[in-house]
């Protein structure tokens, strides 16, 4: 890690979490971070929801490979109980979830794919970024 800078702390979309799953890339080198303790993942119950979700009704085949990711970020991520505060900054409203688990638990990051997310860059000093552009910044 450059700099010898402390652990971020950041959420992954769910577009993340399925391109990770079933396609591998840069989004699997981040949820490798994960699972090497180089970064501490922040999620919640509504991010697992939406990732079963869409994995079940877009990526049948990869339901299994889903529940053992979830059983890995139960044991390694930090979850958070959303709904104690009213985001919505996002144009697109399922986007706000992330936006509030990030706030919530004090991220540096939010990465994502997703273009109404990207748009904002960022959010109350929560940089939201890309796989690539965040692995650049801490020359993983």
């Amino acid at each position: 890690m450059k700099n010898g800078k402390s652990k971020p702390k950041v959420v992954l979309d769910t577009n993340v979490l399925v391109s990770a799953l079933v396609f591998g890339g840069l989004p699997r080198q981040v949820t490798d971070l994960v699972a090497e303790k180089a970064i501490v993942l922040v999620t919640s119950e509504e991010a697992m929801t939406e990732l079963r979700r869409i994995i079940r009704d877009k990526f049948p085949e990869y339901v299994q490979l889903t529940i053992q990711l979830e059983q890995l970020l139960r044991r390694y991520a930090k979850w958070m109980q959303l709904g104690n505060i009213d985001i919505s900054v996002s144009t697109d409203p399922d986007d706000n979830k992330f936006i509030e688990t990030a706030l919530l638990s004090n991220c540096d990051f939010i990465i994502s794919g997703d273009r109404h997310l990207l748009e904002l860059k960022q959010y109350e000093g929560i940089k939201i970024v890309r796989p690539a552009t965040f692995l650049k910044l801490y020359e993983f």
